[in-house]
């Protein structure tokens, strides 16, 4: 506590005296940022306009919704490198992750509930039963489930970073690398699985923590390296839809696709590491909106891609994504840039409203054997 009061006296000017630790706003505005990605990446991808596209004659509205939607699995690996950055030095006690459970059955119950009564979708056993059922059986099929499945070893992960050595830790790192992501991409190897591709980020993130050096903690370097990656990504993307538009060939439309379609894949785990080294190393500060916000994204997820039946009334009945493919380019940029910033500020709000009407009543008697506090 020494060192946290003496850091705040330090920043004064920056961080306002409260009488708890204030947690840094660098890498929650990172957060905010990855989820804005993966709900932009959704607009795309979760909206069927993507069964409109043409690789014969691309219009201008299709370039630019290609590479609108490319960031998304480059998101989930920043998410998850934030995750692994606390949570190295942390205990997840049961009471956090069932926090993250509840949170994720009372969406899915509420929002099916909400459809059924507004006529939109009935409501049946087998639905509810498969709802309940998701964070089981939807492992390795979706994000939320792999992440609950991934995050619950988190206990063991730490346990694990215990014990090995920094030499150790950069081998099963190195050892983890080739065989999810080298091997998948280069010899197309079938090893991609999620909850083991998190554990490796997450093993990342706690090597970056745990032992910093003059390259983790160079701004210029990552900041370089974030813009490098991006400008080659899209590079990448356009001129594989420009090659096909010009040979009639649609495999070069594939192939870009391929080196971004999953978290594992080396340029997304390249863009995703670097945007989150690059947010970690600007200079600190503190801002109570982007921590407010920040502290909803997981609800923002849990909310907007809840269910087949939410991202067809969202992106279909509410955007008609489908239908922009066809309007002006300046119309659809106008609307690709703002439904991401809207769902995300909307459903935080919600969130917010959960937490503090539903969950703080529901575990206000939950005690938790940790006391650790992150307050990086």
């Amino acid at each position: 506590m020494n060192h946290i009061r003496k850091v705040c006296n330090h920043d004064s000017q920056q961080l306002p005296p409260l009488s708890k630790p204030l947690r840094n706003s660098n890498l929650e505005l990172l957060r905010i940022l990855a989820m804005m990605a993966i709900v932009a990446h959704h607009y795309v991808v979760n909206s069927t306009v993507t069964n409109q596209f043409n690789y014969e004659s691309t219009s201008m509205q299709q370039y630019f919704l290609e590479v609108w939607g490319l960031w998304g699995k480059t998101a989930i690996n920043s998410f998850i490198l934030i995750s692994g950055y606390f949570m190295c030095r942390m205990d997840l006690t049961l009471k956090r992750y069932m926090k993250l459970v509840v949170q994720v059955l009372f969406y899915g119950l509420l929002i099916m509930l909400i459809f059924s009564l507004a006529g939109y979708e009935p409501i049946t056993a087998k639905g509810i039963v498969k709802k309940i059922l998701g964070p089981l059986n939807g492992i390795n099929q979706g994000f939320t489930a792999s992440f609950l499945c991934f995050y619950a070893f988190v206990p063991f992960y730490n346990k694990l970073i215990d014990k090995c050595s920094r030499r150790e830790l950069l081998l099963l790192i190195s050892g983890l690398l080739i065989v999810l992501s080298g091997c998948s991409c280069f010899l197309f190897a079938p090893t991609m699985n999620e909850p083991l591709w998190y554990m490796t980020m997450y093993f990342v993130a706690a090597y970056i923590r745990l032992y910093p050096n003059k390259f983790t903690e160079s701004l210029k370097m990552w900041s370089m390296i974030l813009i490098i990656g991006v400008i080659i990504a899209i590079s990448i993307n356009i001129s594989a839809i420009y090659l096909s538009n010009s040979t009639g060939n649609i495999a070069y439309s594939h192939f870009r696709r391929y080196l971004l379609i999953n978290s594992n894949m080396p340029l997304a785990f390249i863009i995703g590491l670097a945007a989150f080294m690059t947010f970690k190393n600007i200079p600190k500060f503190y801002n109570r909106a982007i921590n407010f916000l920040a502290a909803g994204t997981f609800g923002v997820l849990c909310i907007h891609a809840s269910s087949d039946t939410m991202r067809r009334w969202l992106w279909q009945d509410v955007c008609n994504v489908p239908d922009m493919l066809h309007a002006p380019l300046g119309s659809l940029i106008a609307q690709a840039i703002a439904v991401p910033v809207a769902v995300f500020i909307i459903c935080s709000l919600i969130d917010y409203l959960r937490r503090r009407y539903i969950e703080r009543q529901l575990f206000k008697h939950f005690r938790t054997s940790s006391s650790k506090v992150e307050t990086t």
